[in-house]
């Protein structure tokens, strides 16, 4: 179990693993985009296990393999990612949605051709700004760094994972993202989803349409509780807050009981040699 986190759940070997469900639901477009609102929405539905960054910070043992698979699509260093790799990792999951997942549109597209496509969409600009008071913030933390420092194992793996996805989808080092250049890449992913994947496979949706659209595409009847809105910026600050914070005290008090050991053997010794 992961302990001392705000996450509880067990920790998964993901390498080995075979697929139990299959994979329904391929939720491509950038984080920062509804995407944890269209997770909910999907758990909602029913779909099993719909992967999201939150996913990887519950279960950090999915880091190697994920970046085993971006080492080799994007810097050429080992064997490319097919069906068997994607089943091994995501075997359990009816749907995904965010980063890392959708680094790899176009592997995940190739590999589960029945899966249908929804690309949560956003005003570039509107993104921009959402993304730069939020995950750019993050990363230039230094309260945020400094945890990652004392819980190398877990917080500073997945935050060290998560700036790489960020880097990766946007070309440049998370936390330094140029508007411009990032509004570019924003739209060019999309220009290329569209490419790839057939128009009655594919649905270009904003969150704040509701169920009707995501549903009629799905298949899926209406349900009665109203569309999910999660707060993307709020969540991730809280929940990375929180877990900083944790981080830090639990380091300050390991801390502070040697020094205050050593304060009062120091004292003792003082005060013996001056008796």
């Amino acid at each position: 179990m992961v302990s001392g986190t705000p996450f509880s759940t067990p920790w998964v070997e993901r390498r080995g693993a075979q697929r139990v469900v299959p994979m329904k639901v391929l939720v491509l477009g950038f984080c920062r985009t509804g995407t944890a609102s269209m997770r909910v929405a999907l758990e909602t539905l029913g779909y099993r296990e719909t992967h999201h960054m939150q996913t990887v910070l519950a279960n950090p043992l999915e880091v190697d393999m994920w970046r085993e698979a971006i080492d080799a699509k994007f810097h050429g260093k080992g064997k490319p990612y097919g069906r068997e790799e994607w089943d091994q990792l995501l075997g359990s999951c009816q749907a995904v949605t965010d980063v890392p997942a959708v680094l790899f549109s176009e592997e995940l597209i190739a590999a589960y051709p029945e899966a249908k496509v929804v690309l949560t969409n956003r005003d570039p600009a509107k993104w921009w700004q959402s993304y730069s008071q939020s995950l750019q913030q993050v990363f230039l933390s230094k309260r945020v760094s400094l945890a990652g420092v004392f819980d190398q194992q877990h917080f500073g793996k997945v935050i060290n994972f998560a700036q790489t996805c960020v880097t990766t989808i946007l070309g440049v080092r998370a936390g330094y993202a140029e508007k411009q250049k990032s509004m570019a890449r924003f739209v060019e992913h999309y220009d290329s989803v569209r490419e790839l994947v057939p128009k009655e496979r594919l649905l270009e949706y904003e969150v704040g349409e509701g169920w009707d659209r995501l549903c009629a595409f799905l298949g899926d009847e209406v349900p009665d509780t109203p569309f999910p809105r999660v707060n993307d910026t709020e969540v991730l600050k809280q929940s990375i807050g929180l877990w900083a914070g944790m981080i830090l005290r639990k380091a300050a008090f390991k801390l502070a009981l040697p020094a205050a050991v050593l304060m009062l053997s120091a004292a003792l010794y003082f005060r013996r040699i001056r008796s």
